[in-house]
């Protein structure tokens, strides 16, 4: 299967870039398709699950979202330390980085836990997940976010248990804590489940 990028246009530019691109791509009936799709261009994210073995705990951060406000939803979404990549970073740079601005912690061992796509029918941002191994006694700052960066950030320690009843009773509504907790700590299976 082949694809083949025909035109690309920036259509804006703002914190956010919006660009247009004509592709051709085969089909999977032999034949071949030509569309038009806008992407949402953003850069890639690296997203940190902070956890101190030793109290069975995960850190979990709290913070105001405009998507949820446009639906009417909660927009203080209950996350994980995340951000995105800087020009001359990797991703586990990043998460070091952005735990020590979110967090206050500085993980003394990171484990790679997958990569995703966000929403591949309209953006490429890419999030490299991980574990952070922290002892939540041992902070290197208070946390809580840059304030050039306007942000607003709520730490709360919660037991591994209640992160996962908060993910299985729909407290959690943001894709990247819900795959790190389950890429961390397994999940229950609903296919068989007895009502």
């Amino acid at each position: 299967m082949e694809y083949h990028i025909k035109k690309s246009e920036r259509v804006y530019q703002g914190f956010f870039a919006m660009d247009r691109h004509t592709v051709e791509h085969d089909r999977f009936d032999g034949g071949s398709l030509t569309v038009t799709r806008e992407n949402m261009e953003r850069g890639d994210a690296a997203a940190l699950l902070l956890y101190d073995p030793n109290a069975d705990e995960v850190l979990l951060l709290e913070q105001f979202r405009i998507g949820p406000v446009l639906r009417n939803d909660n927009p203080w979404l209950v996350e994980i330390v995340a951000g995105i990549i800087d020009k001359g970073e990797n991703a586990e740079e990043a998460v070091i980085r952005e735990s020590r601005e979110e967090a206050g912690f500085i993980p003394y061992e990171t484990k790679f836990l997958g990569r995703y796509y966000t929403t591949p029918g309209g953006c490429s941002e890419r999030i490299d997940l991980f574990l952070g191994l922290v002892d939540k006694n041992s902070p290197v700052g208070d946390g809580g976010g840059c304030d050039h960066e306007y942000e607003d950030i709520r730490l709360a320690w919660v037991s591994r248990q209640e992160a996962l009843d908060m993910l299985d009773e729909g407290r959690i509504a943001s894709g990247a804590p819900m795959l790190a907790l389950l890429l961390a700590f397994g999940w229950k299976g609903v296919v068989g489940e007895e009502d």
